[in-house]
C-alpha cells in the first residue's frame, strides 16, 4: 500500500513537471492536425510510432492533441492547480492569437521528445540524457553520421501496455490524472509504455494521453508511473521485465 501511494505521489508530481514543461523549447510552425481520431490509446501509440519509423514529423504529431490542448487549455484551473504562473504557462485559450501561440509551444514539446527518442536511439553520446557533451569537429561528423534517421525503419512495436495497471486503475490516481486533464478540457487521462526492438535490442518508451469524447490523443512522451525518462529518451529492457511492469500488482 505505501508503495503503491509512493508511486501515485511521484506520479503526480511528475504531472505537474509536465504541466510545467515548455522548458528550453524554441516556437515552430504548427503543423499538426486534428483530423486523425483514435478509438483507443494504442490506437494513437501506434501511429505516433509508425511516425518515428518513417520519419514523418506531421504524422506523429497527428497522433498528438495539439490543437485540443491548445483551444480547450483552462488557464483559471491550471493556476488554481499549481498555485503558481510559471513562465513556461501556456496562455490563456480565449485568444486566437494566443491559440496559435500554444499550439507552437507544445509542437516544440513534442520535438524535443521526438529528437530525444531519435539521439538516444541512434546514438551512445550522453546529451540524449540532457547532458551538455563537449565535441570537436570529427567527433561531430561521427554523431550527424550516427543520428542517421533511415536507422529508424528498423524499429518493429512489440507490445503495447498499462504500466502498473493497480496504480493506474486504483480511484486516487484517475482522480488526480482526471483533474489534469480537465485543465486541457479532456474527458480522462492514462499512460501507456510501448516494447519494441531495435537493431537486436529492446527498448521501452511511455506516453501520457488524454481522452476528448472517443477520441485518444498523446499529450506528451512520457509515463510517469512507468519511470519512463521525461526527455522522452528510450530505456534499454527486456521482454521479461516490460512483462512484469504492464503485469504488476
Amino acid at each position: 500500500m505505501q508503495k503503491n501511494r509512493a508511486l501515485i505521489l511521484v506520479a503526480c508530481l511528475a504531472l505537474l513537471m509536465v504541466l510545467l514543461s515548455g522548458t528550453v523549447t524554441t516556437a515552430m510552425p504548427p503543423t499538426q492536425s486534428s483530423e486523425a481520431t483514435f478509438k483507443t490509446p494504442e490506437d494513437a501509440v501506434t501511429a505516433y510510432l509508425e511516425g518515428m519509423i518513417h520519419g514523418d514529423f506531421a504524422k506523429i504529431l497527428q497522433a498528438c492533441a495539439i490543437d485540443e490542448m491548445s483551444e480547450h487549455f483552462d488557464f483559471g484551473l491550471y493556476i488554481d492547480r499549481l498555485r503558481a504562473l510559471p513562465p513556461q504557462a501556456q496562455a490563456p485559450s480565449d485568444s486566437p492569437f494566443y491559440v496559435e501561440l500554444n499550439k507552437a509551444q507544445l509542437s516544440a514539446q513534442i520535438a524535443n521528445q521526438v529528437k530525444f527518442f531519435t539521439w538516444g536511439l541512434l546514438s551512445s553520446e550522453e546529451v540524449s540524457q540532457g547532458k551538455i557533451v563537449m565535441m570537436d569537429a570529427e567527433r561531430a561528423v561521427k554523431f550527424a553520421k550516427d543520428v542517421d534517421t533511415s536507422r529508424l525503419a528498423s524499429i518493429e512495436i512489440v507490445k503495447i501496455g498499462l504500466p502498473n495497471p493497480k496504480v493506474i486503475t486504483s480511484t486516487r490516481y484517475v482522480e488526480n490524472s482526471t483533474k489534469n486533464a480537465r485543465v486541457y478540457g479532456a474527458d480522462e487521462s492514462t499512460e501507456r509504455v510501448a516494447l519494441f526492438s531495435f537493431e537486436q535490442d529492446y527498448y521501452f518508451i511511455g506516453f501520457t494521453l488524454f481522452r476528448y469524447g472517443e477520441n485518444w490523443k498523446i499529450s506528451s512522451q512520457t509515463s510517469p508511473i512507468s519511470g519512463a525518462s521525461m526527455l522522452g529518451t528510450p530505456q534499454k529492457t527486456m521482454v521479461a521485465e516490460f512483462e512484469s511492469m504492464i503485469n504488476s500488482n
